[in-house]
């Protein structure tokens, strides 16, 4: 039927209302007037038909009132279109501050029990490559970019056993990070922490999918070793900032889950280019502060982009540290010409000992913050040069292969 704009907006559909006695329903404003007159008292004849019109009241009012409700609720009609949240676990304090997994914590039993249902197993072809953590419960899975490169064909099982096809959402080659995805809704997820405040002595628990191996994962124990190391990983990238552990990785560890002593995940595990790591009983973990952000780069845009400074660091020693009245800090030993930070006046022997105010204890815990801020983003940093405190405010450029 064709818009007429020639018609009577205010004229009834349907011809004129019932009488309000009539009707099951009312406006509220008809209620309000109806019960602000006194009714006549009954007669025994219409004692039915009173007794029938409250009925109809109450069931109108309640009526009115869910529907009310559910727009409410809902807000929106329900011809439109309605968005489910995804489920992802972030530990609502990710600092890991546990020193001991028996002293205060879960057991060892409880984080595997906890954390296994989000590993998987990464199989290329015919052959099992690596692990995976899932980290978004609508089909999201991390492991490293060089379980997957040149796949032909991708096939992530579960810890029950459950086989999906998978597709490779994206990766990263700086960081050895790989991104996939299965259309699977529902699936468990792991609970991501993070690594800034780790430290050596404390307690680590790996979980990854061995090759060859059925039956669900994996779990070793061991301890941090250290922080902000150097390796080469099995696909050849050079990796920094790494976690260190006292434990071996078995072989198809890569992309497995590293637990801090509350069981919440602070790394991704990741096979070294040579074997002596593992002889040596180490194995090494990517912090889950820098996959996190790659992995929600890659989400959303397909890549990954890294926040470039432009300098070289180490921890500040303790005579320095002393001397200068901290207890840590990042010592820069290098600023390259031209960068954001020559640009900001950074210059070496600085002793950066803040970010955007959160306090820095080390190289490793700047580099790791720093992860959080994308291309383009102004950072303000707290440094020390000699006794002095500064503040200088540097905006980041982005960093290339």
């Amino acid at each position: 039927m064709p818009f007429d704009a020639d018609d009577d907006d205010d004229a009834p559909v349907g011809g004129a209302p019932l009488p309000p006695d009539d009707r099951l329903w009312r406006h509220p404003s008809e209620v309000g007037a109806a019960l602000s007159v006194p009714p006549p008292a009954p007669s025994s004849s219409d004692s039915s038909g009173t007794r029938t019109w409250a009925v109809a009241l109450v069931a109108g009012l309640i009526g009115s009132a869910m529907s009310l409700g559910f727009v409410a609720a809902s807000g929106r009609l329900s011809n439109d279109v309605v968005e489910k949240p995804v489920v992802e676990k972030v530990a609502v304090r990710p600092s890991a501050e546990i020193n001991a997994v028996s002293s205060g914590g879960p057991s060892i039993m409880t984080i595997a029990k906890n954390v296994s249902p989000a590993i998987t197993r990464i199989e290329v072809g015919d052959d099992d490559k690596g692990s995976g953590i899932l980290v978004r419960d609508d089909g999201y899975v991390v492991t490293n970019a060089h379980v997957v490169d040149h796949a032909p064909t991708l096939r992530v099982v579960l810890a029950d056993g459950t086989a999906i096809a998978a597709r490779v959402v994206g990766t990263d080659s700086l960081t050895d990070i790989a991104v996939l995805k299965v259309d699977h809704g529902h699936l468990p997820v792991a609970v991501l922490g993070s690594a800034v405040d780790l430290q050596s002595g404390q307690s680590a628990v790996a979980i990854g999918s061995p090759i060859g191996q059925s039956g669900g994962p994996s779990v070793t124990v061991g301890v941090i070793s250290a922080v902000g190391r150097h390796m080469v990983s099995e696909g050849g990238v050079e990796l920094r900032d790494m976690i260190e552990v006292g434990v071996p990785s078995a072989n198809g560890s890569s992309g497995g889950a590293l637990c801090d002593g509350s069981g919440s995940v602070v790394g991704m595990t990741t096979a070294a280019q040579s074997d002596d790591t593992a002889a040596n009983g180490l194995s090494f973990a990517i912090p889950m502060d820098i996959v996190r952000g790659v992995v929600d780069d890659i989400i959303a845009t397909g890549t990954a982009r890294h926040a470039w400074l432009g300098l070289e660091g180490a921890d500040l020693d303790a005579e320095m540290a002393k001397q200068v009245g901290l207890v840590g800090g990042a010592k820069i030993t290098k600023v390259v010409d031209g960068s954001p930070a020559a640009e900001a006046g950074l210059a070496a022997d600085d002793v950066i000992i803040s970010i955007d105010g959160t306090k820095i204890s080390s190289m490793s815990a700047f580099v790791v913050a720093l992860r959080g801020h994308h291309p383009g983003d102004a950072v303000a940093l707290e440094v020390m040069r000699g006794a002095q405190p500064q503040t200088m405010t540097v905006t980041l450029a982005e960093k290339h292969a």
